[in-house]
């Protein structure tokens, strides 16, 4: 089985940015942590474009943004993952959109291999920190069964299966990218 990073691709370069409006810390959505509070999360972008709600996914800063079809298809291979309503606000002329999902996924697992791997410490000053990875290889099986995980010694890194490929292409997810082990600096990419 071979595993692969999540990524977004959307048509146009924004990031979808959590807001502070939000009173729960973001970096916790990339923890592990079960959200709490029965609230909607917080996101802001400049505008909304004609073709969003036609893409599943969408390139974040704060917890990832899925439509309903992609929470479907996660929650139909039960894999462990939190749903939190999303309201997302356009800056430009205060509309809204609440058709998106905060993802938060539950399941952090120690699945990068450190010995074959490369990478170093983000901060200098902090050499037994977070790391900043130049080339990834997973350790083999480490999954334990789970189609989609948080990595344990990178937790910004979501982590899925083939199985979780293969559901993503019959479902024609939009939007979703899967980088393949090796450099981070140049990724190569599975084809959907």
């Amino acid at each position: 089985m071979s595993y692969y990073q999540l990524s977004s691709n959307y048509r146009r370069d924004v990031f979808f940015s959590y807001t502070k409006k939000n009173t729960y810390n973001r970096f916790d959505l990339a923890e592990g942590i079960v959200y709490p509070l029965d609230e909607k999360l917080f996101y802001s972008v400049d505008k909304f474009d004609t073709y969003l709600n036609k893409y599943d996914i969408l390139p974040t800063i704060g917890g990832v943004l899925v439509s309903l079809k992609f929470k479907k298809m996660i929650e139909g291979l039960g894999s462990d993952c939190q749903f939190i309503p999303a309201v997302i606000t356009s800056t430009k002329t205060d509309e809204i959109n609440e058709s998106f999902f905060v993802m938060n996924v539950l399941n952090v697992v120690p699945c990068l291999d450190m010995e074959n791997s490369e990478y170093r410490p983000l901060l200098k000053s902090m050499p037994d920190g977070p790391i900043d990875i130049l080339s990834i290889k997973y350790v083999q099986n480490s999954l334990n069964g789970h189609h989609i995980v948080r990595m344990r010694e990178y937790t910004e890194n979501i982590t899925v299966d083939d199985i979780f490929i293969k559901a993503c292409k019959e479902e024609k997810i939009k939007g979703v990218m899967f980088v393949k082990e090796g450099s981070t600096q140049r990724p190569e990419f599975v084809e959907i």
